[in-house]
């Protein structure tokens, strides 16, 4: 930034006419239009071809001729021998003839790891490139190599993590890649092994004896046949999507291929071209495709007379890691010693002879036919009863076994599908105390199972490749008061696929110790990352004074040492077995279909409690905040964090209304006449929305909006909006101390009145200060400065927006019927709720955010705050020296904080010439008062 002064009117003007001028522009144009494509070009050469350089153009340093794509770079590739000698042989005829050529590649060298060790890293990471030049993709052969390798990548991926799983606890990730960069000009494959520092050695190991039996044994049959099904599985997902993707995606598509110098093809003429190409995918030519592409780990350090012609060079290693590490014998932390030596003796070892894969064995489905025909005899499961909402287009079953499924059909997502498992209980139902199923059981139980990856009697790969056919990709989360699964799929094949793994996983659920032991792996990962984190450790400083219990927390390391794989499954198939579960599936079903297939699948599931041998679960003990003194020191916290870089982070935090909290409707004076931003009275009693009722709004009337269970979630998240734009023009523009600050409400909860708010705020050590008075501030300022109508109509166009764009989305509908049919759990939500929610939106006026604004704890002994500064040296995080007495920190109830606030805003409001309480953003009044005080 300090170069910005020193750059003169005459040299922005000079870069400005050497690049921004017609000829040297690219139009692109996506989306749809009202028009014919002879029109719109016809409206586009109208619109340009007037358009003429800058009057100072001719006098810039380069002529005014279209420019390359990009500017000179002299790559260096890491090519296959054939390749390297033609550029050898081209740069030494250059040489001959003393031409330059400023893009003329050269051959590198094979690179040698460089070292990145830093103390807020818990993971090594190591990065290993291969820069290769862009073939441009202009005929069917340029698709088919394309197509080959990302079938060799997706091969050895799938294999590399298949062994990671199977061996000890300790976490370990690879991730590959091949693709073209227009913006680095070049192709780049990499091959991304992440894994705990003591693990290091045996993480680069595998993945590079799998590149070694790929590049030399090739796939497996079943392999080929797998990976190229799901491939044109995906590929025609996307085809059959062509009309639902954003404009934005399709700019960015086109723009990038067309810098490739790619043919550029959409969606469907994609698809049509991978379907040509199927009879020419053979073993062979795969084979053939990942010798060549694999080579540069696989042949790593191999000289030039034992290496593969077909093989290229690695370019550059990177490796991330860590300054120290955790000891398994001791738990004590040590250095972690790494050096480029090692790394290089790790990926060019010889690691003995490589045998090819054996082949595995992919069922069809889960359940077959058989066990599913007999246990639909054994069970008979039915229908118990079936509804339709016409208002929303959600179907709603319970199923003899209790099972209540919502769904819903939406065709915004073609071809695919969303669901979402809710099972009752969550952490609400742990104990207090550290045990072998105490606090953490059920977090940390649901998370080994996924770990696990097996179900009924299929292993890991068997479930892992047949949810790769499907597309099927699911995920597991505990919440306070629930479990629940996510799964996004395939249709066809991929919803009878997750709905009998939801059948497996509570009938014949997996335990397996090793998985326990990588789930508190993570764990005790994510607790060291959170201690290096500015936001996270500032939360978490909160958390831990606020919340009653440590369930509101991820479990430590003593209880997570406590837990057993018996008390884990305990906990987890208990919540599993005693009550209702709920099931919500959107997309582009069939409904007939999803009957049939849930009252078979999801019908045969033991009826809970009765059938199963499992105790009845107790009630939960009540979620609470903890009741903390007034003067407690506690309520304001100051902590450093060691970095290389100087930062700080505030968070300030309260108690909060909960989710189905009935909001207060006031008893009037019958002789009472008043209006206010919106609304006016009826019969002077009942105060009505004049706008939603013109409009025909059920919930216009303030009694009958009130009385509406949705009243305190509408209401809240309309306040957070506002208040987050307050925030943002006050501190943020007007007084400029920081570059982030939000403001959210805590409506994750359904039974609890455990609910708090959160103010966000990060900036510099020297202005956090600052920064979170002010947002106090503000915060408090809503005492007297009200919501104004502007503000509400923003948040509230901003919302309804959000909302009718979401609902094109099949994750929005799935948290929309979630808990609809658990009376147990939430019981005022109802299917009614999703037609409701705008309306609600819409009749919703400024005295309801206020009621809700009034349960915000903002007084003086009600908040917490925490200040985290990082920076080199703790003296940046020691408090700083007050310059001048905060009145506006002081509570409402404090009479200077109303004078004081009131002088400044009527100060403000003054030079801007309007009324105190006319609605103005305060933000644009302090802003132009500080403009004027420092032009004075």
């Amino acid at each position: 930034l300090d170069q910005v002064p020193l750059w003169g009117d005459e040299k922005i003007r000079d870069f400005h006419a050497r690049w921004y001028f017609p000829a040297n522009a690219t139009l692109y144009v996506v989306g749809e239009f009202d028009a014919t494509t002879e029109q719109v070009e016809k409206m586009i050469e109208d619109a340009f071809n007037e358009a003429a350089p800058s009057p100072w153009a001719m006098q810039a340093e380069s002529p005014l001729a279209r420019h390359e794509v990009r500017p000179p770079v002299k790559h260096a590739y890491g090519v296959p021998l054939e390749e390297r000698k033609e550029i050898e042989a081209q740069l030494h005829r250059m040489m001959e003839e003393k031409i330059e050529d400023p893009y003329q590649p050269f051959v590198a060298n094979e690179g040698k790891p460089q070292m990145f060790q830093h103390e807020h890293l818990t993971h090594a990471s190591f990065n290993i490139f291969s820069k290769l030049p862009i073939i441009p993709m202009e005929k069917l052969g340029d698709l088919h190599r394309t197509v080959l390798q990302r079938i060799a990548l997706l091969v050895l991926q799938s294999r590399i993590q298949s062994r990671y799983s199977e061996t000890n606890a300790d976490y370990k990730r690879v991730e590959l890649d091949h693709s073209d960069s227009a913006r680095e000009g070049c192709t780049v494959t990499t091959v991304t092994v992440t894994c705990e520092p003591r693990e290091w050695e045996f993480a680069l190991q595998v993945a590079v004896e799998e590149a070694r039996r790929l590049q030399k044994c090739g796939l497996t049959r079943g392999e080929l046949a797998r990976f190229t099904a799901a491939m044109m599985r995906d590929s025609e997902q996307l085809a059959q999507q062509a009309g639902c993707i954003p404009s934005l995606e399709n700019l960015d598509f086109v723009m990038e291929h067309d810098a490739l110098g790619h043919v550029v093809m959409d969606q469907v003429e994609g698809h049509e071209s991978l379907l040509l190409l199927n009879k020419y995918i053979t073993l062979e030519s795969v084979n053939e495709a990942a010798a060549e592409l694999l080579g540069f780990i696989a042949e790593y350090g191999c000289d030039s007379e034992t290496r593969d012609p077909r093989s290229g060079l690695t370019t550059a290693i990177v490796a991330c890691v860590p300054t120290t590490t955790t000891d398994v014998e001791t738990d004590q932390v040590v250095r972690f010693d790494i050096t480029s030596e090692d790394v290089v003796r790790v990926l060019s070892a010889d690691y003995g002879e490589i045998e090819p894969m054996e082949d595995v064995d992919v069922p069809d489905s889960l359940i077959p036919d058989n066990e599913l025909e007999a246990m639909i005899q054994e069970k008979q499961p039915k229908l118990e009863s079936a509804t339709f909402d016409e208002a929303t287009g959600v179907y709603q079953r319970r199923l003899s076994n209790n099972v209540r499924v919502n769904y819903k059909q939406l065709d915004a997502e073609p071809g695919s599908a969303f669901l979402r498992l809710v099972v009752p209980g969550g952490r609400s139902h742990e104990p207090l105390d550290a045990g072998a199923d105490g606090i953490g059981s059920a977090a940390v139980g649901l998370r080994t199972l996924q770990e696990a990856g097996t179900v009924g009697a299929w292993d890991r790969k068997q479930i892992e490749l047949l949810t790769m056919q499907n597309l099927l990709v699911f995920d597991v989360e505990p919440e306070m008061e629930y479990l629940y699964l996510d799964a996004a799929f395939a249709v066809e094949g991929g919803l009878r696929t997750i709905l009998e793994i939801i059948h497996l996983l509570i009938e014949k659920p997996n335990w397996e110790e090793t998985a326990l032991e990588r789930v508190k792996d993570i764990y005790r990962m994510f607790e060291l990352n959170t201690t290096k984190n500015l936001e996270l450790t500032t939360h978490d400083a909160i958390n831990k004074v606020m919340y009653g219990d440590r369930r509101f927390m991820d479990p430590s390391r003593a209880e997570l040492a406590a837990l057993t794989v018996e008390g884990v499954a305990k906990a987890v198939e208990m919540q599993f077995s005693n009550g209702p579960i709920e099931v919500n599936i959107v997309g582009d079903l069939i409904p007939e279909e999803v009957d049939t297939l849930i009252t078979q699948v999801l019908g045969t599931i033991s009826k809970t409690k009765e059938n199963k041998n499992v105790p009845v679960m107790a009630a939960p003990i009540p979620l609470s905040l903890k009741d903390v003194p007034k003067d407690d020191p506690l309520r304001e916290q100051r902590q450093w964090l060691r970095d290389s870089d100087d930062r700080a982070c505030a968070v300030m935090a309260g108690r909060g209304p909960s989710m189905w909290a009935p909001m207060r409707i006031p008893e009037r004076d019958s002789a009472q006449v008043e209006e206010e931003g919106g609304f006016a009275f009826i019969d002077d009693i009942d105060p009505v929305n004049v706008l939603a009722q013109a409009n025909g709004n059920p919930y216009a009337l303030q009694s009958a909006r009130r009385k509406n269970p949705l009243a305190t979630y509408i209401a809240g998240m309309l306040l957070s909006e506002v208040v987050g734009g307050r925030l943002f023009t006050t501190v943020r523009d007007a007084l400029g101390l920081t570059y982030d600050c939000n403001f959210t409400l805590s409506f994750g909860l359904q039974n609890s009145d455990a609910t708090t708010y959160r103010l966000l705020v990060t900036s510099t050590p020297a202005k956090i200060d600052e920064a979170l008075a002010a947002g106090i501030r503000v915060l408090r300022g809503f005492q007297h400065q009200r919501v104004s109508q502007r503000e509400l109509d923003r948040a509230r166009n901003t919302l309804l927006a959000r909302h009718e764009t979401d609902l094109k989305s099949n994750h929005y509908w799935a948290d929309l019927m979630q808990c609809s049919s658990l009376e147990n759990l939430a019981e005022h939500k109802t299917i009614k709720c999703i037609t409701e929610l705008p309306l609600m939106y819409e009749a919703c006026t400024v005295d309801d955010l206020h009621e809700v604004y009034d349960c915000l704890g903002l007084g003086e002994g009600e908040i917490f705050t925490a200040i985290t500064v990082a920076g080199e040296n703790e003296s940046v995080a020691e408090k700083r020296e007050e310059i001048e007495e905060d009145d506006f920190a002081s509570s409402a109830s404090n009479s200077s904080f109303k004078s004081i606030g009131e002088d400044v805003m009527a100060a403000a409001a003054a030079k801007l010439g309007v009324a105190l309480g006319g609605g103005v953003n305060i933000a644009e009044a302090l802003s132009k008062l500080k403009i004027d005080q420092e032009g004075k």
